[in-house]
């Protein structure tokens, strides 16, 4: 289990997250959606220990404030929004560095094998810097899960946290990361991602957090969080929610949306 109680994030004056609770559970996809603006990141840094907050975060029974930065890393990897690198790291090289702060530092196979989930071991040895968008988003997404490469060990759940993890990618390439989450949910780990896409959430997530605002609006299952009411009031125009009947999962239709 992962939890967040009261968390409370602040900017200056600005009062980005107030008061929220979140939970997620391993064997699962949790996402994390609402409108830019909302503390969807914020929420995901307090989680991750990587922006000041206040409240309470619980990873695997033990609150995070009083573990040190190798015993969250063996437990947890974080793949950020974006990430830029100073030096002339190749693909493999790259990937590797999950390796130091992980679980899996001593299976030399394991950076092949990430590549090869996200469809990039033909550029292994590529210079990181010549990659476009969504190739290097593939590769930090391959350096964050050969950081976790077991997704149970020694009997506790690993955690994949993921801040927009297809934002750059294109459709084919959104549905692998997204089945990659999956796959890694199904044996045992636990992911929590900020989407900005409200069809594959609702494909995908077996628990959804909608924000607005920096609060709380609903959480629960995909069917009864993503309402037409819910998601109308979280991004300030009029969505509507259909249902096919076949699978039962909502979906979202952009060309119904009309501004308020």
């Amino acid at each position: 289990m992962l939890s967040a109680t009261g968390i409370e994030v602040r900017y200056g004056d600005h009062l980005a997250l107030r008061g929220i609770d979140f939970r997620a559970r391993a064997g699962e996809v949790s996402a994390i959606v609402g409108p830019n603006g909302s503390g969807k990141t914020s929420l995901l840094g307090a989680i991750t220990a990587t922006v000041p907050y206040r409240g309470a975060v619980m990873l695997n029974g033990r609150d995070i404030a009083g573990q040190r930065p190798w015993e969250l890393a063996a437990q947890r990897a974080v793949l950020p929004q974006a990430a830029r690198l100073a030096f002339p790291f190749t693909v493999l090289e790259v990937v590797r560095l999950g390796l130091q702060a992980g679980t899996s530092g001593a299976r030399d196979e394991v950076p092949m094998l990430a590549l090869s989930r996200v469809g990039m071991t033909e550029h292994a040895g590529r210079s990181f810097q010549d990659l476009s968008g969504g190739e290097a988003q593939r590769v930090m997404l391959a350096r964050v899960l050969a950081q976790v490469w077991a997704p149970v060990a020694d009997g506790q759940p690993r955690w994949l946290l993921l801040d927009e993890p297809v934002a750059s990618l294109d459709i084919a390439h959104q549905l692998q990361v997204m089945d990659l989450a999956r796959d890694f949910a199904r044996a045992g780990g636990g992911v929590v991602a900020v989407m900005h896409d409200l069809n594959l959430t609702a494909l995908y997530s077996d628990a959804v957090t909608v924000l607005s605002r920096g609060r709380c609006l609903a959480s629960g299952h995909p069917r009864d969080v993503m309402t037409d009411d819910t998601l109308s009031e979280a991004y300030g125009c009029s969505l509507r929610v259909s249902v096919p009947p076949a699978e039962g999962l909502p979906y979202i239709l952009p060309q119904s949306a009309a501004q308020w």
